[in-house]
């Protein structure tokens, strides 16, 4: 079956990129021939190159960055079975009314589903969830044919090696409790929840505890949406709370020390060139993986977390509950009406705090480490790729009528 899949370039360390490099190979290895429109990562001709052992043809965007203009051309190049889309919908015009069989993979991140989503998938083949949240908002608003095929990780890549290790390759302090955020400052109010974790660090250091906050984002925006900001201008932030702040590049070896928040490499961040290895040293360095986003369509980061055997603080909403095997689920304090027309979680500052006082009283126990450790490794592997395409990917395209 030939496969033409949108989303990022293979070698783009994002979200909508990443799951090809594994993802590729094993269809591949099933007999399929894929091709990939890539909207970030690759602008120019058509070309093949390998992703892994994948022989993959790369297709770039035309005059509109979603490929609103081209995609119809594109699938009849290809010859395409079928067209997979993995990324937001509802910058997507009317695909569903176009010449080719399209099966939206789609992240669903706020409740209900939303008039948007809904609308930009009309007349498409069937859409495909990530999340059995997303499957049921689907379902329950029109869609009682929608699919549900998780984003998958390779547990070989992602796994639990020693923190010691881990944190001098990442240059993280040794012999501090360190929580980590792994989450993108592209939305404002964040999404992520950035303001919440840095307040109830606040806290956390007025209650006279110690160790480090680190946060693996940019310091300013790193994008912008229609001339808007999209995402948060962290250091006036850190300045108001009082929090004293450096990368883990910094030259000043004092302000280094002093730091109560560390982030990475800003030219590395915004480069695009932390890669596997490097955020799998990252996750090894936490103690606990802070992820209380008020929505997530999938949540690789928690699944990456929980694979190196490292526990996750999430929220109950959205994707989010059925993925957290080991740690903390929170309630949200209240909800908030996105603009999409849907509601989305807010996390409560003290129940944050409150999860803080736990990772780090775990952390002390080295029962509790190993429980957790194993707890969070079992649940991952469900999402490994290999089983992930054993279990869905098979059955799915066995099933399409092509």
């Amino acid at each position: 079956m030939k496969l033409l899949f949108t989303g990022a370039a293979a070698w783009c360390n994002s979200g909508y990129g990443k799951p090809w490099r594994s993802l590729f190979p094993a269809l591949a290895k099933l007999g399929h021939e894929i091709a990939l429109a890539a909207f970030y990562g690759y602008q120019g001709a058509v070309t093949t190159t390998s992703v892994g052992s994948a022989k993959v043809t790369i297709y770039g965007t035309a005059q509109q960055p979603y490929f609103n203009d081209i995609i119809e051309y594109h699938a009849a190049s290809f010859k395409a079975d079928a067209v997979i889309s993995f990324q937001d919908v509802w910058i997507l015009d009317a695909w569903g009314k176009r010449d080719f069989k399209w099966y939206p993979w789609v992240p669903i991140d706020h409740q209900p589903v939303g008039e948007a989503v809904t609308r930009a998938i009309e007349n498409c083949t069937a859409p495909i969830a990530m999340s059995k949240f997303g499957q049921r908002e689907l379902q329950e608003h029109g869609w009682p044919d929608a699919h549900y095929i998780p984003i998958a990780i390779d547990t070989g890549l992602y796994r639990p090696v020693s923190q010691m290790m881990a944190r001098q390759a990442t240059g993280l302090p040794q012999e501090e409790f360190i929580a980590g955020m792994v989450a993108a400052n592209s939305s404002s109010p964040s999404r992520k929840s950035l303001g919440e974790v840095l307040q109830a660090w606040r806290r956390w250091k007025d209650d006279g505890e110690g160790g480090r906050l680190y946060l693996h984002c940019t310091l300013s925006p790193n994008r912008r949406v229609a001339g808007k900001r999209g995402g948060e201008d962290l250091p006036p932030m850190l300045e108001t709370l009082g929090l004293e702040w450096a990368t883990v590049d910094d030259p000043d070896e004092e302000q280094r020390a002093r730091a109560d928040v560390l982030f990475p490499s800003q030219y590395r961040m915004w480069t695009n060139t932390y890669g596997d290895e490097a955020l799998m040293n990252l996750y090894n360095s936490f103690n606990v993986l802070l992820s209380p986003s008020m929505g997530e369509g999938f949540g690789i980061p928690i699944v990456e977390a929980q694979a190196c055997g490292v526990p996750v603080v999430t929220l109950n909403v959205t994707s989010m509950p059925e993925l957290t095997f080991a740690g903390q689920c929170l309630e949200p304090v209240q909800m908030f009406w996105e603009g999409q027309g849907g509601w989305r979680g807010v996390a409560g500052v003290q129940d944050v705090l409150g999860a803080l006082q736990w990772a780090w009283e775990m952390s002390r126990g080295p029962k509790a480490r190993q429980y957790m450790k194993e707890r969070a490794r079992i649940g991952a592997a469900r999402y490994d790729v290999g089983q992930v395409v054993r279990d869905y990917w098979v059955p799915f395209l066995e099933g399409l009528n092509v």
